[in-house]
């Protein structure tokens, strides 16, 4: 079993874009680094989806990314799909999205 600790000190290599691609602002993208968010990152990131789900994802996975929302709009799907699946395994424990197991109550 991966502790805590373990699981924020593996390397997360950068991830290479098949499509490279130049943003609005001129700057290249070859590659880009996915981070796990912490809540009020979240928290940020919905308030500006709103009730849009796909604007939410696409916000908290700009934010891993310390990226724009606006240029992630165009970056290739297949390197989103890679982006998004490093962002769920960071942030939620497992690339389909689902929540990690609980070792546990809080409290």
């Amino acid at each position: 079993m991966t502790t805590a600790k373990e699981a924020t000190t593996k390397p997360n290599p950068p991830i290479k874009l098949k499509h490279p691609y130049t943003t609005a602002a001129g700057a290249p993208i070859n590659q880009v680094n996915v981070r796990g968010i912490n809540v009020r990152e979240m928290k940020q990131a919905q308030r500006r989806g709103g009730t849009d789900e796909a604007e939410t994802e696409t916000a908290m996975v700009a934010v891993s990314c310390d990226l724009v929302m606006e240029d992630l709009d165009d970056m290739h799907m297949i390197d989103y799909q890679a982006v998004r699946a490093r962002f769920s395994s960071l942030n939620f424990g497992g690339t389909d999205g689902s929540m990690a197991e609980s070792t546990g109550s809080a409290g």
